[in-house]
């Protein structure tokens, strides 16, 4: 009798599963949008004004106030061309709420949960965002929106991004080369349609840059190290908690500003929460919770990072050095790095901005930082900036132009 055996490799059993996600997170977030179409039309709210930005091609979706300094330089760009847009946001604090023009419009459009109900009623030529994994999780493409575009907001590799970020977009509005070339291996690798990559770069570039021109001069006592890392789960916080603080102070004669990623707050209130507990009456520690972190970049002599895109801002645009944590991103799944077998971005070209530091260097951490204060080291940041980031400087303008040409395609089509 002949025995047959059913093997599903390691690979495979990954796409599967996440797959199974997907579909279960689909069949969540639809019962759950019904369940709120029902219950407002129980309350006489209706699913979603018809009236709302009826004549309008262009639309922008914000989940929250952090994103809007990506999206102002796009609006003002389409602003002074005489086309216009609208903004829907998440956020009820969102300053996009308070922006005014003949060529825009805005609206809140209530949580996270009703998001999903509205934006699956939306009807639009274009519609861009920054939030990722469209189709996947809680968004859903609306069958009266012709265009879905993803706006890319940091410099970093699609490593870094949680699985099909990209998959069910049109087109990703790019910050750099070694995204396309990311993008194109998923595709290939998937076997999914191909999307317009453009060669846009980061609009919020645009505005730190106006900032840092402006910016009046700092008068401080002592040298300020900034720490800024990402929100996810091998970021320095979630890795080494109060304890990284405390290390880093230890008879230390610098000032520490800590800024945590927007999305901490949401992702894990409860290490920042313990953090700030702790330190509540260290006056050598501040936090930093403005939408830029321009003015804390400014003030900064150093900064310590992880895998955040906010250690490339501060060494493009300031040309100060960073002390990064070693991450051995590709053991972590769950992530677009999981799938991909080229070196990321980041690893390749992260040596050229400072010093890479491991976790057997916490608890000497304050000397490593001391040491770097007083002895910078040589950089290689002009020809890095110009290989890694499209459009420097003027990338809003850039993207209104890829947007109009792609409703202008669609009108022609």
């Amino acid at each position: 009798m002949n025995s047959a055996f059913l093997y599903i490799d390691p690979a495979s059993t990954s796409a599967l599963l996440y797959i199974i996600i997907a579909l279960a997170a689909t069949l969540a977030f639809a019962l759950r949008g019904f369940f709120y179409k029902v219950k407002n039309l129980i309350l006489g709210k209706g699913f979603i004004n018809s009236n709302d930005f009826k004549d309008t091609d262009i639309i922008f979706y914000s989940e929250g106030k952090q994103y809007w300094p990506v999206f102002l330089p796009i609006i003002k760009a389409l602003e002074n061309k005489g086309t216009a847009c609208a903004y829907l946001t998440s956020d009820k604090d969102d300053p996009g709420l308070d922006y005014k023009s003949e060529f825009y419009g805005c609206k809140f459009i209530g949580n996270l949960t009703m998001t999903s109900v509205y934006l699956n009623k939306l009807k639009a030529k274009f519609v861009g965002m920054t939030t990722p994994q469209l189709d996947v999780m809680m968004i859903r493409r609306s069958k009266n929106v012709q265009h879905y575009g993803h706006i890319v907001h940091a410099p970093i590799d699609v490593f870094t991004y949680r699985k099909f970020a990209f998959d069910y977009f049109d087109s990703v509005f790019c910050s750099g080369s070694h995204q396309i070339e990311g993008i194109k291996k998923l595709e290939e690798k998937r076997g999914t349609d191909k999307k317009l990559l453009l060669e846009t770069g980061l609009t919020y570039y645009d505005i730190m840059m106006d900032e840092v021109r402006n910016m009046p001069s700092i008068e401080k006592k002592n040298k300020v190290v900034l720490v800024a890392p990402t929100w996810k789960e091998y970021s320095i916080t979630n890795r080494f908690g109060v304890e990284f603080f405390k290390n880093l102070l230890n008879n230390s004669n610098y000032d520490v500003i800590f800024r945590p990623h927007p999305q901490s707050y949401v992702s894990f209130p409860e290490i920042i929460g313990e953090i700030e507990k702790e330190f509540e009456n260290e006056p050598r520690l501040s936090i930093d919770r403005q939408p830029l972190g321009t003015e804390s970049m400014a003030k900064a002599d150093l900064m310590i990072s992880d895998l955040s895109g906010v250690f490339w801002d501060f060494a493009f645009l300031y040309s100060k050095p960073v002390l990064l944590l070693k991450t051995e991103f590709d053991t972590i799944e769950g992530f677009e790095g999981s799938e991909l077998n080229y070196e990321m971005w980041e690893m390749r070209e992260r040596s050229k901005l400072g010093k890479i530091f491991d976790e057997n260097d916490i608890t000497n951490i304050n000397n490593i930082v001391t040491e770097l204060l007083e002895n910078p080291p040589s950089m290689q940041l002009q020809e890095l900036k110009e290989e890694s980031v499209y459009n420097f400087g003027k990338a809003g303008k850039v993207a209104a132009n890829q947007i109009m040409e792609i409703v202008n395609n669609l009108n022609n089509n």
